[in-house]
């Protein structure tokens, strides 16, 4: 039975037009392929109602929620960010700064008091702020938990605009009336999201009802407006030195990148078409998106006819015995169709390098038969081969129940390692490994304390104990892997992660020897092959340690100079400092000697003394040695300047040249 208690809906609908209600289909017979096309009288040939490569209309599951169940969705008319927004943004967040101390002073600074101050400060600030506390809510292993945990819940408002601008907006980008694309547009939005809203709609050309997605009106400004005060708020925070490990300069970089493919449609659109291609065969449906139609703007989806999970789990906490009838009366079981998904996101992370990086329930849609569509592709993204590598053989080596190797692979994880005595780490990361794999051998446990999540969560708060510091790579998949556990507690709370992971890891090499020898002769030939295949891994995997020791041999040995140089800039910086004063008691004492009576006075007991044990030099040899100390204070100055500028790195030079 399904178990749903404690679940939350998630706000977001997606991004395409996904309703929970039946569709009632045309009768139309398909066109036999000697059957001609019929012509309307616009002179365009009206094609199949469900064109070929789309989802099959037996698929889709009876209806779950009635459309006028669900919350109107709020109109309101778009405004131009005003010109003092980032003034307001900065009085918030000096007051947010300002609160943050004043309770630390008093001894009244939780964590958890604090991540409500920066949830609510971030949550006024909408915009581009919302992504900002989202992608800070990843650094686990650089925050404290409870401050994570609250920028996590973080949700825009969302409001949509009025119908006839988004028409507007729909003309302009295809460059011509509304009619001569869509027979038919929603006059109301059915999904509003953070940056656009969704109607539905149908082709004229390919008569099937479509989901367009329109981004709302001077979203781009906004953003722009939002990520210039950000930068400056990130090169201010850089400048103080506050919590430089955190390497502020990646996270601006990660919510640029985040920020561009939000706003272009057709990175998403690219993300679809690719998606749709790996995820054949696997169960897994991805809609079409019809590139004709496509713009940074706009994009044009297929419309499907089923029921979110967002929906299932909301309707299980009011009513499970009508989920219970659905899914029975739907055939669909919970835990296939959690296997399923479990599968698909480590073959998209492992296998495709293209994964979708936010599984939440409101991205999830349940077919008929335990078969999963997924949709709004905005956070597909891909990991760098030679990380993706190590991850993967870290959660090979969870699989195998090798903990000192996956804590030999989770130091190579992480993007710098302090100069520290790495047994003592490892050794603590073995025993949290082997207490989350304990753990996933109890069905009692609730799901968050089996989840591969917790293990992840267990070992970051291992690093960060020590000053290691994770790879943007990896908190990238732990998002996909996060969201995905708000579905998986409801639909497979008896997980057995260990399991479940050396099967993904045994099936992945009966593909690999599928791909390489045929499917005929994979069962006369896999005995032999699978031991060729582990001897190629133990290689790689020992190329990997080897060049990532040669890496870590040389982070130590600049660690090392960087100490050395250190200690030669203060000592050059105290010859310089000595310098200067030399320099100003020649001068005192070049004054004594002219001008006895007016300087005596002015001048203490130890100064008299000096003046008085200096020798007696005429105006050319008092110069010289004024030109002598001004060399030496040059010569220093230039070489404390030297030693302390940083190495221009190549692609530095090359943009300089």
């Amino acid at each position: 039975m399904l178990r749903m208690e404690g679940a939350s809906r998630s706000v977001s609908i997606g991004i395409l037009g996904i309703v929970a209600e039946r569709a009632s289909y045309s009768t139309r017979r398909e066109r036999r392929p000697d059957q001609p096309r019929r012509c309307g009288s616009s002179g365009m040939c009206g094609m199949l109602r469900h064109p070929p490569r789309m989802l099959d209309p037996a698929l889709s599951p009876t209806r779950l929620v009635h459309p006028s169940d669900r919350p109107p969705v709020v109109i309101a008319a778009p405004e131009r960010p005003s010109r003092l927004r980032n003034a307001r943004a900065v009085a918030k967040l000096a007051a947010l700064a300002a609160k943050l101390l004043l309770r630390k002073w008093f001894g009244r600074g939780s964590p958890r008091a604090a991540g409500v101050l920066l949830r609510s400060t971030f949550e006024d600030l909408g915009g581009l702020w919302i992504k900002t506390g989202q992608l800070l809510s990843l650094r686990i292993d650089l925050l404290p938990a409870a401050v994570c945990d609250e920028l996590a819940r973080l949700q825009d408002r969302n409001v949509g605009f009025p119908p006839e601008e988004a028409r507007r907006i729909v003309e302009e980008e295809l460059g011509g009336p509304i009619d001569r694309v869509f027979d038919e547009f929603g006059t109301v939005p059915f999904a509003v999201q953070s940056i656009s809203q969704v109607h539905r709609a149908r082709l004229r050309r390919e008569q099937c009802y479509v989901a367009v997605k329109v981004q709302q009106p001077y979203v781009a400004e906004l953003f722009a407006r939002d990520l210039a005060l950000i930068g400056r708020v990130v090169r201010a925070i850089a400048f103080l030195r506050f919590r430089r490990h955190m390497r502020w300069d990646f996270a601006l970089d990660e919510l640029r990148e985040v920020t561009a493919q939000e706003l272009n449609f057709q990175y998403e659109a690219s993300a679809i078409r690719r998606m749709r291609r790996r995820l054949r065969g696997q169960k897994m449906y991805v809609p079409k998106v019809f590139r004709r139609y496509g713009t940074k703007r706009v994009i044009v989806t297929e419309f499907i006819h089923a029921a979110l999970m967002s929906d299932v789990i909301m309707l299980a906490r009011s009513d499970p015995a009508r989920v219970t009838g659905w899914l029975a009366a739907n055939n669909i079981s919970p835990s296939l169709v959690a296997r399923r998904l479990i599968d698909s996101i480590f073959r998209q992370i492992l296998e495709h390098n293209l994964y979708h990086g936010d599984l939440s329930p409101a991205h999830i849609v349940l077919l008929r038969d335990s078969r999963v569509a997924l949709i709004d592709f905005t956070m597909t993204t891909f990991t760098e081969r030679e990380f993706l590598e190590k991850y993967r053989l870290f959660v090979k080596a969870l699989a195998g129940r090798d903990y000192a190797k996956a804590a030999d692979m989770c130091l190579m994880l992480c993007a710098s390692l302090p100069n520290l005595d790495m047994e003592e780490v490892k050794e603590q990361l073995v025993r949290s490994l082997r207490q989350w794999a304990t753990r996933t051998l109890v069905k009692e446990l609730p799901y968050r304390e089996k989840s591969i999540d917790n293990a992840t969560i267990d070992v970051v708060d291992v690093l960060s104990r020590y000053g290691c510091t994770m790879d943007w790579g990896w908190l990238r998949i732990r998002r996909a892997l996060v969201t995905l556990d708000l579905s998986l507690e409801r639909l497979y709370p008896d997980v057995n992660y260990t399991r479940l992971l050396q099967k993904y890891f045994d099936e992945a090499e009966r593909r690999r020897l599928r791909a390489l020898v045929g499917p005929a002769l994979v069962q006369r030939t896999i005995g032999g092959y699978m031991t060729a295949l582990d001897i190629q891994d133990r290689l790689n995997e020992y190329t990997m340690f080897q060049g990532t020791l040669v890496r870590r041999h040389a982070q130590v040995f600049q660690g090392a100079t960087n100490k050395v140089a250190a200690l030669f800039v203060a000592m050059v910086s105290q010859l310089t400092l000595a310098a200067v004063v030399v320099g100003a008691l020649a001068f005192v004492v070049l004054l004594e000697q002219r001008y006895p009576a007016q300087m005596r006075p002015l001048m203490g007991p130890q100064l008299a003394r000096l003046a008085d044990s200096a020798p007696q030099l005429d105006g050319p040899l008092w110069g010289l040695v004024f030109v002598v100390l001004a060399y030496v204070y040059v010569v220093l100055r230039n070489l404390t300047r030297r030693l302390r500028q940083k190495d221009i790195r190549p692609h530095e030079r090359v943009a300089a040249v």
